[in-house]
């Protein structure tokens, strides 16, 4: 069974209140059995131009276990900050099998 990734790209337009999202998803993230393989950084672009964005990216065992993670009550009870305080997209990634 292939891997799910769990894709997130944003511009965050207000840090500070961002701030409560982004300490609250880690332990999300784990109780549903996801890993975190990529957040933040520091982007090197080898071509073209790279718009200042944060990025995140999330291993999961299946595109099904990204779904029940994003489902879950714990993730939308925290999703409305991340819709208030940024401006990007989410996306489900399925991995090769």
């Amino acid at each position: 069974m292939p891997k799910g990734y769990f894709l997130v790209e944003v511009e965050i337009a207000d840090p500070a209140a961002y701030e409560a999202y982004r300490t609250a998803v880690p332990d999300i993230i784990s109780a549903h059995g996801g890993r975190i393989l990529v957040r933040g950084g520091d982007p090197q672009p080898l071509d073209g131009v790279m718009p200042h964005r944060r990025r995140v990216i999330v291993e999961f065992d299946s595109p099904e276990a990204v779904k029940t993670f994003y489902y879950s009550d714990a993730y939308q009870a925290v999703l409305p900050i991340r819709l208030n305080t940024s401006n990007g997209f989410v996306c489900l990634l399925t991995g090769m099998e």
